[in-house]
């Protein structure tokens, strides 16, 4: 009953948002950025833990920029229901889209790896429509039914699949043809005994493996997905090789690399990453 709820009374309501234009909705997160505390002290603790050589203004700043990139997040996020393909277009531009088309003139699978850095749900879009060969966004299901839905649609929206987490590899098995999977690679996994745990802004931190084993067992070659801010509202993308033919590495060399890069990224754009997830709870 009250998911029907929130279906009947959030649907209209995002709509209405989604349709306010860009601009407007960037000027009420700055003002709204003022008044916003949400995990408050997980972020301050995150950004203190990352970057314990800056002063207190320093890193006032990367709290301060997070709360208006946070909230300009959730407001691209919602326009994504109401725009079109050539919003995308105008927005987002992919470097060396060349690099997509290699993989799939040899019919070749490649694993896409991203990290909760700037806007990763237009980078789907973006991707699916400018790509080849399909995307596939792989995800893990939400508590909330309703925002479960709610992403799942959004993300399809240019011909994406979207795949549970889970289904991963029943999905590689039973669609043979060349797609790019793309994964959000710096996810808390479960902790246990047998977790693996790398080095993240020098503090161990456990890690999923899953796209990197999905890599090493089929041999798709990896990537990362470079995305730049260039100002609110317009990004560039440009892919970058972590391993091309991965049954060849060492088990765990994939995960580092892809960590020791997103490290780099966050450092030049540390505003953007998204300091609200709880990423250094679990304790080696």
């Amino acid at each position: 009953m009250l998911s029907k709820l929130n279906h009947i009374i959030l649907s209209p309501l995002l709509w209405l948002v989604s349709i306010v234009p860009l601009k407007v909705l960037y000027i009420k997160s700055i003002i709204l950025s003022n008044f916003f505390f949400y995990r408050n002290d997980i972020i301050k603790s995150n950004i203190d833990n990352a970057f314990y050589n800056l002063n207190i203004n320093h890193k006032k700043q990367i709290i301060n920029g997070f709360r208006r990139y946070f909230l300009n997040l959730i407001c691209e996020i919602i326009k994504m229901i109401s725009v079109n393909n050539s919003f995308y277009n105008n927005r987002i531009t992919i470097k060396n889209i060349k690099i997509l088309d290699q993989y799939y003139d040899r019919n070749q699978t490649v694993v896409l790896m991203m990290g909760h850095h700037n806007n990763w749900e237009w980078a789907g879009q973006i991707i699916s429509i400018k790509s080849k060969q399909k995307f596939v966004s792989v995800y893990k299901k939400l508590s909330s039914s309703f925002f479960d839905y709610f992403m799942i649609n959004l993300r399809k929206k240019n011909g994406a699949d979207v795949i549970e987490m889970n289904d991963i590899i029943k999905h590689i098995y039973e669609n043979k043809e060349c797609k790019i999977i793309g994964l959000i690679a710096d996810q808390n996994p479960i902790v246990n005994s047998s977790t693996n745990w790398t080095d993240f802004f020098n503090q161990s931190v456990p890690v999923i493996d899953g796209p990197e084993k999905i890599a090493r067992k089929m041999n798709f070659p990896v990537l990362f997905c470079n995305m730049n801010k260039i100002k609110d509202g317009y990004y560039t993308i440009s892919f970058e090789v972590i391993d091309e033919n991965p049954k060849t590495s060492n088990i765990g060399d994939i995960t580092n690399k892809f960590f020791k890069r997103l490290e780099e990224k966050i450092i030049e754009e540390p505003n953007n990453y998204l300091w609200s997830h709880n990423r250094w709870k679990h304790k080696k």
